[in-house]
């Protein structure tokens, strides 16, 4: 709190003014970064394509404030609302997912970001943290979402004789 009231010019004891806490004012920038991503929609791209923009734009977001994904690690609730779930869960549906597969497909992918930006925090963003020679921490997480992106597109391609023989 030190740092933000030197960083604003201020005593300590007026950015409490505005902020009860350490928490609260990380909870405050979390809500004001993510406000940014929205609920996941098609809007007439492909479902792939829509995840793909989505999950990268939540890890950018997160990567340019890295202690910000260190606190998140520890919250994994924080903002996370009955309408959030549920938008999550019918853009699946209506990328053809059933209902079942959508609340998975939606908890899957979530994961997957969660926990790329919890190695990411880990690591703290270290120029010398370890990779392999000539990675950089975007070539992990375009390659991770690829990765759930291809694993869904295979279960969503498994299941759709059994969906379609069900139907008839």
């Amino acid at each position: 709190m030190r740092a933000v009231a030197s960083e604003l010019a201020v005593t300590p004891m007026a950015v409490y003014h505005y902020v009860d806490d350490k928490d609260h004012l990380l909870r405050l920038a979390y809500e004001d970064i993510s406000s940014a991503w929205g609920p996941l929609r098609l809007t007439g791209r492909s479902w792939e394509d829509a995840l793909r923009e989505h999950l990268i734009s939540i890890w950018e977001g997160l990567a340019r404030y890295p202690g910000l994904g260190a606190y998140l690690i520890e919250r994994p609730n924080i903002n996370v609302t009955p309408e959030g779930l549920a938008a999550g869960i019918q853009f699946f549906e209506d990328a053809g997912f059933p209902p079942v597969e959508a609340r998975l497909a939606w908890s899957y992918a979530l994961t997957y970001i969660h926990g790329r930006i919890s190695v990411d925090a880990h690591l703290g963003h270290r120029p010398e943290a370890p990779r392999l020679e000539g990675l950089r921490a975007r070539d992990y997480v375009t390659f991770g979402v690829d990765a759930v992106i291809a694993g869904l597109q295979a279960i969503r391609t498994q299941h759709a004789p059994e969906r379609a023989g069900a139907k008839t």
